[in-house]
């Protein structure tokens, strides 16, 4: 991962937008050429699977609900500097994410979407 926005503010349980980084992601399916767009990458189940794996792992040694992860998006555009939501410091601007990219969050905590990694029973 390179950078990850919380959300979950008022809701039943922790979610995450994640800023992946497409290289290593693309190493994870060699078989897709090198040219392949971010969202094919972030779609291809070699991926998606080493996602939840990580949220799996997290969740085991999650102490309660405040820690634990449930669901995950990746996103395959980075965070935009003319959106603000990357800081002088080069940090990200967790509030600005989170409002610019708001259908992202509902998505996370709408069912049936297939983008987003579960680990909700």
């Amino acid at each position: 991962m390179q950078d990850v926005v919380i959300a979950g503010h008022d809701r039943d349980y922790i979610a995450v937008l994640v800023f992946p980084r497409i290289a290593d992601c693309r190493a994870l399916c060699p078989e897709l050429s090198e040219t392949a767009p971010a969202a094919t990458v972030l779609a291809h189940s070699a991926v998606r699977s080493r996602f939840e794996a990580l949220l799996r792992k997290m969740a085991e040694e999650a102490t309660g609900t405040s820690t634990r992860i449930e669901r995950a998006l990746l996103l395959d555009v980075p965070p935009s500097i003319d959106a603000s939501e990357i800081t002088d410091k080069g940090s990200i601007n967790q509030r600005a994410v989170l409002t610019h990219r708001a259908a992202l969050v509902e998505e996370l905590y709408s069912d049936g979407s297939r983008r987003v990694i579960s680990t909700r029973g």
